[in-house]
């Protein structure tokens, strides 16, 4: 070690037996990993891109053969194609509805966890069981549940002590329902896991001061709890946005986004395009939309936080 090292306390790089400091072994070995990464998700971006702007479909040979378009599969997509505007409006209408529902629930569980209560640890594994059951399971367990002769007919009949079969899939108002109650019971655990450790984070030293200057429970939760929780809201709002804008898999298994297309989301609308009806290079410009609108959504929602969240980073 050198003697201005010796002053400064920095100790020095250690180094392999074959010259290399510990560092660039660390680069070399992630080399291959971030290869493999741009060739997974970089190269087939790029592809996707390119035949966003053709006329190319499975049926009309090689991509590379196919009609350059330039924006009009785009054009197309915003102005003449009411089937996509209202699947986005759909798409939009029902993640207003289960954030908010969501956010309610989750919000009310992590108020409740706050407390010491008997069965605690096992209700807190219940409550989070739903958010670990794939996607596709929940919609096929759903989709038994509210069949015409399934349990949640049942239970509304008991209730009302007569005869009161819905059909859940037949009508556009009930089908949407059903989509937003499975959605609600699948991910509300999210919310509630996310919302329960922030709280669990905020300080205690502003809580006491509100109580001792004589605020009630009420204000101290309103006026000094939820503003010291706006950043972990907010970021739990992102990532359930990034989530159920992809909704599919429960819409697919319950609907397959009938009756007609009044449950048809973003996502199983391009799925559509893709797979049943080979409009590839329509249905990739479809996503590339998709994929603009999330990140103007994510930066607009990041934005009252974004300054906090980088002091953090720093």
């Amino acid at each position: 070690m050198s003697i201005s090292q010796s002053l400064s306390g920095a100790p020095e790089p250690s180094k392999s037996k074959i010259g290399l400091s510990n560092g660039a072994i660390a680069r070399i070995f992630t080399v291959p990993g971030q290869v493999v990464s741009v060739l997974v998700l970089v190269v087939p971006l790029l592809v996707a891109l390119y035949m966003s702007f053709t006329d190319w479909s499975p049926t009309r040979g090689a991509l590379f053969d196919a009609s350059f378009i330039g924006f009009e599969n785009y054009s197309e997509l915003l102005i003449w194609d009411t089937r996509f505007t209202y699947a986005v409006i759909r798409t939009f209408l029902i993640s207003v509805i289960c954030l908010s529902l969501e956010f309610v629930f989750g919000l009310g569980l992590a108020v409740l966890f706050l407390r010491k209560f008997r069965g605690k640890s096992l209700l807190f594994s219940a409550f989070l069981t739903p958010m670990m059951i794939l996607p596709v399971v929940v919609g096929y367990i759903f989709w038994m549940l509210f069949q015409s002769n399934g349990p949640i007919n049942q239970v509304i009949e008991f209730v009302l002590g007569a005869d009161a079969t819905i059909q859940w899939f037949r009508s556009a108002t009930a089908a949407i329902f059903a989509v937003i109650v499975t959605e609600v019971w699948h991910w509300t655990p999210l919310f509630f896991l996310i919302l329960l450790s922030g709280l669990n984070a905020v300080p205690e030293n502003p809580i006491r001061a509100a109580v001792i200057l004589g605020a009630n429970p009420r204000q101290v939760f309103w006026r000094v709890v939820m503003p010291m929780l706006k950043p972990v809201i907010i970021v739990a709002f992102v990532i359930r946005s990034m989530e159920i804008i992809k909704l599919f898999d429960e819409v697919f298994m319950l609907t397959r986004g009938g009756p007609g297309s009044s449950t048809e989301t973003i996502s199983l609308y391009i799925y559509k395009l893709a797979f049943n009806d080979f409009q590839l290079a329509y249905g990739a410009a479809a996503a590339f939309l998709v994929l603009i609108g999330s990140l103007l959504l994510v930066h607009l929602l990041l934005a009252p936080v974004r300054d906090q969240l980088l002091e953090v980073d720093r």
